[in-house]
């Protein structure tokens, strides 16, 4: 028999959804090959929504590449979705593929491309790259190089990185060039602000380069990595450590690395390979985190218990200023556990607070931590709640079930407390393990929990205690009949259903083991039969909700499902039938006895979900003119509808009757605006009609419905004939919504039509708010080739009003585009325009925005504007603008030297200081001289050179005048301190004090530096050598200054010293102690209070601040009595 078009319809008529997808492809997959397949295609596809993509199906089961290859790109997203699965499975010519780009919107641009990034049309994407970037500019071309070989992305991605918008696909592709690009970037980037911008940006792709070449990626850090690890990356650690733990440890502890307040935690799973792999420095990274009691708790957790006491006492030898055992009680072998336990109790001063003290005994022994079973009688209920957690677990820690009995006997004493305290209690028996209770305890913990639940004031957190208890004992004693514990964790189950209304049995899937679920449900059969024999099912729908998927294996529990359905109340239905239709297997089956049973149940959302998805057939009965009125949608009631973004499933009078009644909620003035606005966004989906509907309303007098309306046309099945209507309100208070509804709109446009629509928005011919321009001028930079854009914008530039922001957004928008002249020319204007919107703009562009061969005509750009952009910054802004500027330097190192005139121009007063903390910046950064360093022909050589110079002038030394007051010499102070940037190189350190020396207004200034290049871990001759230089320096300057510095000095060095480095220290110490000048003895003084202090003050350090009580100078003998190495 011949297949028509019709008959295959009207057999598809009465089918549910995968039903016709079925047959449609089992008829197609019959007729390949045969004459009868295209003239069915055809009709098919000369119809509406629903039958065109029933053609796309037919002509995939029935392998036409032909038809589909006509249609990659189609209109419809359905019917491009299976021209596109065929292009990968199906011979689809490589010249459809290429022909299907012609004209095409970005949406499905974007599609192609991921088509080529499947994989087999290599030589394709490679020659698409080439056509893309000549005529789309280089984010296009960008967009294919993970179809591309290896040797062509490394040959290409240099010059295309910046456009990569993809980083972590390219990874998994080609690491090798995306390791070299990231390796070159870094390196052009100066340390600090600009680095930790790349590795926040970049995390991801690093994280995915890990496991593929680790080697490179752990080079990548030690050469430029972060201060903190992004979380992501931080995540990523497992493949570094299994490479090279040794490097990974060394990394971490790195001095050079700024420690940070919060510093991520390594996951266990690379705690543990660090361990494995003992690398030598791990007692470092143990030194390295004692101060943070998580990691380095996490990092002997990784650990076998028997290595853990080594470890610490590996840690510890050397001396620290805190004890970390005492942190980390739980994780020790429990001789030493009870030692230090004991150690700690001897040396107790009774300073700590008094629950400290007692955690610490309940790690000890039971029988010596008697005073935590005193503290549970204290006469304050905070401390009462603070204590029984701390006796709870010290008996369970005991291990003993006598303990764990002695406990329970005296929780009786719970009845009459508090319920925060019961709480803490409960909470802390909970947590204990239930083998540690007997099955005599079974008496003792029915009076706990009795008491609790009948309590007055028994709390959700109380309850939650009890029924965590009872689940856990429950999971445990599961299969034990013999156990007095089960009968007991059921009884209080139910007392918990009965107080609360409601069973709440806790995640049980979480907590049995595999195929304990049915025990749990063969134990708890009595009580579920009889509890259905009075019609109450609360206890077994309780049971399937905590069984969560496992729910699903038992079958006599799905038989009970059943039964709730038949004799439950209205709310049993509704939650059985949710449990009942949860199993993906039986739910297709099951949905449609419900419905059977009850037609209103469709109006409950777990049936109405399956309807829309699957039982198609049975949608009908929701849809109909009359509604389901019965027991779940009583007369009058609304009708709820089923999820209309899975109406493509359904069939065109399906549609329409799901339209027709969101219609009229949309236009039924009863009901609130936000409902009947809601009902015009959930229609949106629907093929043709969703758009049908959203224009009848887009004009509506109410304005949350017109613009709900305005907002739902791009989400329609045709987005891109949305574009005219939404561009249409661009000058009206619709706007607001209409222009940004209309980003979406434009990515499904063709370029020719976008072009077109946009243009007279550009120009002004058509009247439009500034708002909507400026996001016209960001459409056209976006989803217009850049000849065209270009075009488009230097119109707007040049619009008549020559509106700044307007301007502003067009000079923002240019980076992508600087393939074009005419946008070079844009920019040019810009950088001679004189509103302050357009000159920020132009700075706000960032090197790594623009292609290699665009960012030093770019900086060329930058310095002509240099002037304007300082006259048109108000205040702060001025800092920006300058910080901007900072950032060009490397590719226009004439931008340094304005920076500097800048610095020293002593007839301007407005952003000398914010151009000085940039210069300083620079001078500290790792870019090449002249703009970095401070060395000799430097541009931060020559502003302080002409400072200085200027300081004996009368411009600049003018001395307390009216309005003016030593210009240079604050200019000076300012720019030398360096302001806050810690890592400053040694050398720009020594060259700036050798600069500074001939000049004694500035010997403060002098002694501060020679301060920052004193190195505790330096050799003991080059440490004293350092220290004695800044004595020097010091000894003409006066005590306040000498105090000064001894203060910063001691400041910087208020961390811990690592051990090895007390020794030179020490000894430089003591050589200055025994000085007799003033600045030797505040030098030696600031030494021994740093370093001292954070040793916990050992005898030598104590010994030297003593010699120094006695020092020949007062004022040394005056601070060295201030400090104390003990407080009363």
């Amino acid at each position: 028999m011949r297949i028509t078009a019709d008959h295959l319809l009207s057999a598809l008529e009465p089918l549910p959804f995968p039903a016709r997808l079925s047959l449609t492809a089992r008829t197609a997959h019959g007729l390949a090959g045969s004459e009868q397949l295209a003239p069915l295609l055809a009709d098919l596809d000369a119809r509406g929504p629903y039958e065109r993509r029933l053609a796309a199906l037919a002509a995939f089961a029935a392998q036409d590449a032909g038809f589909l290859a006509a249609r990659l790109a189609d209109p419809d997203p359905v019917v491009a979705g299976y021209a596109l699965r065929a292009a990968r499975v199906l011979p689809v010519p490589d010249e459809a593929v290429e022909a299907a780009y012609d004209d095409a919107p970005a949406a499905l641009r974007h599609r192609l491309a991921r088509l080529l990034a499947s994989g087999g049309r290599t030589a394709l994407a490679e020659r698409l790259v080439v056509r893309r970037r000549a005529e789309w500019g280089d984010a296009e071309a960008a967009r294919l190089l993970p179809a591309c070989s290896t040797p062509f992305v490394a040959e290409h991605l240099p010059a295309l990185a910046h456009a990569v918008g993809g980083w972590t696909k390219l990874a998994r592709r080609h690491p090798g060039p995306v390791l070299d690009h990231a390796e070159a970037s870094l390196a052009e980037r100066t340390r600090g602000k600009q680095r930790e911008e790349w590795w926040r940006l970049h995390a991801a792709t690093v994280a995915v380069l890990a496991p593929l070449r680790p080697e490179r990626v752990l080079t990548l850090l030690e050469r430029y990595g972060p201060h903190s690890l992004p979380p992501v990356l931080n995540g990523g650690l497992g493949p570094l450590a299994t490479t090279d733990a040794e490097r990974v440890v060394r990394w971490i502890t790195s001095p050079d690395r700024r420690e940070q307040r919060y510093e991520p935690m390594p996951r266990p799973g690379v705690l543990r390979r660090l361990v494995r792999a003992e690398p030598a420095s791990l007692p470092a990274l143990g030194r390295h985190w004692l101060h943070r009691d998580d990691h380095f708790a996490a990092l002997l957790k990784a650990m076998a218990p028997g290595r853990r006491p080594a470890f610490l006492d590996a840690v510890t030898a050397d001396g620290v200023r805190r004890e970390p055992a005492l942190a980390v009680l739980d994780l020790l072998p429990r001789e030493r556990r009870w030692a230090e336990v004991r150690r700690a109790a001897a040396e107790a001063t009774g300073e700590n607070w008094w629950a400290d003290d007692l955690d610490t005994l309940g790690h000890g022994p039971f029988e010596e931590a008697r005073s935590v079973l005193a503290a549970i009688r204290r006469p304050d209920a905070a401390d009462r709640a603070v204590a029984w957690p701390l006796l709870v677990a010290a008996a369970a820690r005991d291990g003993g079930r006598d303990t764990v009995t002695e406990v329970l006997t005296e929780a009786g004493r719970l009845r009459n407390d508090h319920d925060p305290v019961r709480a803490a209690a409960l909470r802390a028996l909970a947590a204990v393990h239930p083998r540690l209770f007997g099955s005599d305890d079974a008496a003792l913990l029915d009076r706990i929990a009795v008491d609790a639940l009948e309590a007055r004031d028994c709390s959700i957190d109380t309850r939650t205690a009890v029924r965590t208890l009872a689940a856990r004992v429950l999971a445990e004693y599961a299969t034990d009949g013999a156990s007095a514990l089960r009968p007991w964790a059921l009884r209080t189950l139910e007392r918990i259903t009965a107080r609360a209304g409601a069973p709440d049995f806790g995640p049980l899937h979480r907590i049995l083991r595999r195929g304990q679920e049915h025990q749990v449900f063969a134990a708890l059969r009595p009580w579920l039969e009889a509890a259905a024999g009075r019609a109450d099912f609360r206890l077994l729908l309780g049971l399937a909700d905590a069984l969560g998927p496992r729910a699903r294996l038992i079958p006599e529990l799905q038989d009970m499902l059943a039964t709730a359905l038949e004799r439950g109340d209205d709310d049993t239905f509704e939650a059985a039938a949710a449990q009942w239709l949860a199993a993906p297997a039986t739910r297709d089956e099951r949905v449609a006895e419900i419905v059977a049973r009850e037609a209103s149940a469709v109006v409950l959302p777990s049936v109405r979900r399956v309807l829309a998805r699957r039982r198609t057939d049975l949608l009908d009965v929701l849809l109909a003119d009359a509604p389901p009125y019965g027991r779940f949608l009583v007369p009058g009631a609304g009708r709820p509808l089923p999820n209309l973004g899975d109406s493509d499933r359904w069939l065109p009078r399906q549609q329409q009757a799901a339209a027709r009644l969101a219609g009229q909620a949309a236009a039924d003035a009863s009901l609130p605006l936000d409902d009947r606005a809601a009902a015009i966004r959930a229609a949106a989906p629907v093929p043709e009609l969703g758009r049908a509907l959203a224009m009848r309303f887009k004009d509506d007098g109410e304005t949350v419905v017109a613009e709900a309306a305005l907002a739902a046309l791009p989400w329609t099945d045709r987005p891109h004939q949305a574009l005219p209507v939404l561009l249409e309100q661009a000058g009206g208070d619709r706007a607001r919504v209409a222009v940004y509804a209309a980003e979406r709109a434009a990515r499904f446009t063709a370029p020719s039509e976008l072009a077109l629509q946009l243009g007279p928005l550009l120009t002004g011919e058509r009247s439009a708010k500034v708002t909507s321009r400026k996001e016209a001028v960001r459409l056209a930079a976006r989803f217009l080739p850049p000849e065209q854009a270009v075009t488009l914008l230097a119109r707007a530039f040049h619009a008549p009003d020559r509106h700044p922001d307007v301007r502003s957004a067009v000079v923002r928008a240019l980076p992508p585009l600087l393939g074009m002249p005419e946008a070079w020319d844009l920019l040019r204007d810009a950088a001679h325009d004189d509103a302050p919107a357009v000159l920020e703009a132009l700075l706000h562009v960032t090197p790594w925005e623009l292609g290699e061969a665009h960012r030093a005509p770019y900086a060329a750009l930058v310095d002509a504007a240099y002037d304007a952009c300082l006259a048109s910054a108000d205040g702060f802004a001025g800092y920006g603008a300058l910080q901007a500027v900072g950032v060009w330097t490397r590719f226009a190192p004439r931008l340094a030297d304005r920076l500097s005139r800048t610095v020293c121009d002593l007839g301007s007063r407005t952003h000398w200081q914010y151009a000085a903390w940039v210069l300083c910046g620079l001078a500290v950064s790792d870019l090449p001289h002249p703009v970095g360093g401070a060395a000799p022909g430097s541009m931060f050589h020559g502003a302080v050179a002409g400072l200085m110079a200027a300081l004996h002038e009368p411009e600049g030394g003018c001395d307390a005048l009216e309005h003016r007051d030593l210009p240079a010499l604050q200019r000076l102070r300012t720019l030398v301190s360096l302001g806050s940037h810690e890592s400053v190189p040694p050398e720009l350190l020594a060259a700036l004090v050798g600069q500074l020396a001939p000049e004694p207004l500035l010997t403060a200034e002098r002694a501060e530096l020679l301060g920052r290049m004193v190195d505790r871990a330096s050799e003991p001759a080059a440490l004293l050598g350092r220290l004695q230089d800044l004595a020097d320096a010091l000894e003409g300057a006066g005590v306040t200054v000498a105090a000064q510095t001894a203060v910063r000095l001691r400041a910087s060095w208020i961390r811990p010293a690592p051990s090895q480095d007390t020794g030179a220290v020490l000894a430089a110490a003591d050589r200055l102690a025994r000085d007799r000048g003033a600045a030797t003895g505040l030098l030696a003084l600031a030494l021994v209070t740093a370093t001292g202090g954070s040793l916990g003050w050992p005898e030598e350090w104590r010994s030297l601040l003593r010699l120094l009580r006695r020092h020949a100078q007062p004022d040394v003998r005056h601070e060295a009595y201030r400090t104390v190495t003990e407080s009363e």
